[in-house]
C-alpha cells in the first residue's frame, strides 16, 4: 500500500502540477472481432484477429515499465477475446498482478458483463428504432445484460446525425430505468473521412447546447460543463500523449488516426477534453476524473 501511495503521489505530481505530457493510460485493443456491424465503425472484423495472452502480457509489462497505470480494454468487442482457456477477466487479473490501478472496458453490452473489471463503459446510442438503425440489433438484448450487472458502469452515447435530436428522451429513459448510471457523450469522429454521420457545425452546437441544458435540469450527463464547452470550440490540448493505443498493427499516440488533421479538428472523444482540462486544474473535470478513476 505504501508503494502504491508513493506511485499515486508521483502520478498526481506529474499530471496535475508538472503537467507532463507522458502516457498514463493504455487503450489495449485485444481483438478486432465483433458480433455487430455498427454504422459508424470500420475497425471491427478488419483482420479477424486477436492478441494472444502472451502478447497481452508483453504489452502490459512494457507499458507499466514506462509509467502507465490505467488500462482500457477495447475491440472489436473485448468480451469476444479468447486465447485457449483465457477470457477477458483473466486479462484484468493479470493487469492487477502487474500493478495497474484501474481496468476499464469498452463493450457493446451484448454479452454477460463481468464484475472483476473496475469500470464498464457500455455503448448505447439511442432507443428503439434509433439504436437499431445504428447497431443493427434490438436494444432489449443489451438492457437485459446491464440490468443484471452488479458492477459500476456508465453509458457512452456517440452523437451523430441519426441520434442527436433524441438526447433528452434517452436521458429521461436512463434516469427512470437506471437512476445511478450516468451518460458520457462522445461525438462521431471522421476517422475514415467525412461521412453522413458527422454533425455539421450548426448541429454540433445545437447538440452540445441540448446536452448542457439536460445536465442543468438534473438529467444524468457525465460530461462537465467545461468539457462540453471545450468540445464545442476545440479549446483543449490535443492530440495528447497522456494515453496510447496498441493494437495488432502497432502503437499509437492518442488514437489510431494520429497525424490526421481532419480527425483532430473534428475529434469527438470527450474524455480527451475532460482529462486535458483536469490537468489544467478545472474543478469540474477534476471531480469527474476522480469519480471514474
Amino acid at each position: 500500500m505504501f508503494s502504491r501511495a508513493i506511485d499515486y503521489a508521483s502520478f498526481l505530481w506529474d499530471f496535475a502540477v508538472l503537467r507532463r505530457n507522458r502516457p498514463f493510460v493504455l487503450g489495449l485493443v485485444v481483438t478486432d472481432i465483433c458480433n455487430l456491424a455498427c454504422k459508424h465503425c470500420r475497425v471491427a472484423n478488419t483482420y479477424h484477429s486477436s492478441m494472444t495472452y502472451h502478447e497481452v502480457e508483453g504489452h502490459l509489462r512494457e507499458q507499466y515499465a514506462k509509467g502507465v497505470r490505467y488500462l482500457y480494454l477495447e475491440g472489436g468487442e473485448p468480451y469476444l477475446w479468447r486465447d485457449g482457456s483465457h477470457r477477458l477477466p483473466d486479462i484484468a487479473k493479470l493487469a492487477k498482478r502487474i500493478g495497474y490501478y484501474k481496468i476499464h472496458v469498452f463493450t457493446n453490452g451484448t454479452t454477460r458483463l463481468d464484475e472483476s473489471l473496475d469500470f464498464t463503459w457500455v455503448s448505447i446510442d439511442g432507443l428503439g428504432d434509433v439504436y437499431q438503425a445504428i447497431r443493427g440489433i434490438e436494444l432489449e438484448h443489451v438492457l437485459q445484460h446491464v440490468a443484471a450487472f452488479q458492477g459500476p458502469w456508465a453509458v457512452i452515447y456517440t452523437v451523430n446525425t441519426l441520434n442527436y435530436r433524441h438526447v433528452p428522451e434517452f436521458l429521461a429513459f436512463m434516469r427512470e430505468q437506471f437512476p445511478a448510471v450516468q451518460v458520457m457523450f462522445y461525438f462521431h469522429t471522421p476517422y475514415y473521412g467525412i461521412d453522413y454521420l458527422l454533425l455539421s457545425e450548426e448541429q454540433r452546437h445545437a447538440a452540445i447546447a441540448t446536452i448542457a441544458a439536460c445536465k442543468r435540469s438534473g438529467l444524468p450527463v457525465m460530461n462537465t460543463h467545461a468539457g462540453l464547452k471545450a468540445m464545442e470550440n476545440g479549446d483543449y490540448f490535443h492530440p495528447t500523449n497522456l494515453w496510447h493505443v496498441i493494437d495488432n498493427t502497432g502503437e499509437y499516440q492518442c488514437c489510431r488516426a494520429i497525424d490526421n488533421p481532419e480527425v483532430c479538428k473534428n475529434c469527438g472523444y470527450s474524455s480527451c477534453a475532460e482529462i486535458a482540462l483536469a490537468r489544467n486544474w478545472h474543478p469540474g473535470p477534476i471531480r469527474q476524473i476522480l469519480k471514474t478513476y
